[in-house]
């Protein structure tokens, strides 16, 4: 059987880690291949869908227990589907349910630590928590074709559980690509009265939208102007808060030229596609301290914070000092310019061959 590459997505909504494996969808069809997506259809549907086959399981509900039954079926038409020879699978719940079409080769493409997914998720309770941490386990004893990392920590992350003899090395490592390199960008300088900020998130709990609500409550800075780039329905008070849900990539782009900032609050994902994506087009980034940034961040190319107190005092110090902020906007391109589409593809492609 010649490749016929396959990615299995939880769902289609706006996300980093959905958007790596369809543009991998994308250019492999640019250079002809043949391939298939297989996802759950959720509430959300925005990305424009690669033009090859879609199998899908409609999800009716988004109560965790709802998705994993839908995991299930999915899993159950991905086994039967006679023509996908080689799959990319990232998310760490259908990649628990991937023994069930272990009859493909499966590329296990891992984008966070996927360990710690519903440590700060109240909907999960402790007895949830406390079985998907043991079925994760359990899915990393299977037989994959490949393991692959999108960073070193999430590669020292699934390292921890593993003996030595069986632990995966940097070579492993494959930086994905970000599409916004492909935009041209006009950067404004930050000033009084307003300034604007944007903030990538959703609700789920590890993408920081508790600690962003923290800064809008606590700091003391004035006339901020934050736009909140969200699929989902994210009711917040504020008058400084704008929320944007983007149909495709060119309203996303849209809102983010808008604005001269990128504020990233999550605490423990790793370094944060979104971030990346944002610099390519200007935008300085502060950012909560998280290791995943350590990799690819230091002071020369990004303002991070610990505190309210510490966030007020670099954003401030930025706005009022124009110098500062274009120094810091150019080394935001030039560290997002590491992260292009060709290299990731390249990359991928010869892995897995």
């Amino acid at each position: 059987m010649s490749n016929h590459y396959g990615v299995v997505l939880p769902s289609l909504k706006i996300g980093g880690g959905n958007r790596v494996l369809l543009q991998f969808l994308n250019l492999a069809i640019a250079n002809n291949n043949k391939c298939a997506m297989f996802f759950l259809n959720r509430i959300g549907k925005n990305f424009k869908a690669p033009q090859c086959r879609e199998i899908y399981q409609s999800v009716f509900d988004d109560n965790i227990f709802f998705i994993i039954f839908s995991c299930f079926l999915l899993s159950l038409k991905i086994r039967y589907d006679d023509q996908t020879d080689k799959l990319i699978v990232s998310d760490p719940i259908l990649l628990i349910f991937s023994f069930i079409y272990s009859n493909k080769k499966i590329i296990r493409f891992v984008q966070s630590n996927d360990y710690l997914v519903f440590d700060q998720n109240k909907k999960a309770n402790s007895i949830f928590n406390f079985i998907y941490k043991r079925l994760f386990l359990r899915s990393q004893k299977y037989k994959y074709f490949k393991v692959l990392f999108n960073s070193k920590y999430s590669l020292k992350a699934y390292n921890k559980f593993l003996p030595k003899s069986q632990r995966y090395t940097f070579k492993d490592i494959i930086n994905p690509g970000i599409f916004t390199l492909n935009y041209d960008f006009k950067r404004s300088k930050p000033s009084h009265p307003y300034t604007n900020i944007a903030i990538i998130t959703s609700l789920q709990p590890r993408k920081g939208l508790k600690q962003f609500v923290e800064i809008l409550k606590n700091s003391k800075l004035k006339k901020i102007q934050y736009y909140l780039i969200s699929q989902d329905d994210i009711q917040l008070d504020y008058l400084n808060v704008t929320h944007i849900k983007p149909k495709n990539d060119n309203d996303y782009v849209s809102a983010l030229k808008r604005c001269h900032f990128i504020l990233s609050t999550s605490t423990f994902e790793g370094f944060g596609l979104p971030l990346i994506e944002s610099m390519g087009l200007g935008l300085v980034a502060i950012a909560a301290h998280n290791q995943g940034m350590d990799e690819y961040f230091d002071n020369t190319n990004i303002l991070i914070f610990n505190n309210i107190e510490e966030y007020d005092k670099n954003l401030l110090t930025c706005i009022n000092n124009p110098k500062k902020y274009i120094k810091l906007s150019n080394k935001s391109v030039e560290t997002a310019s590491n992260f292009t589409e060709k290299n990731f593809y390249s990359s991928f492609i010869n892995k897995i061959k």
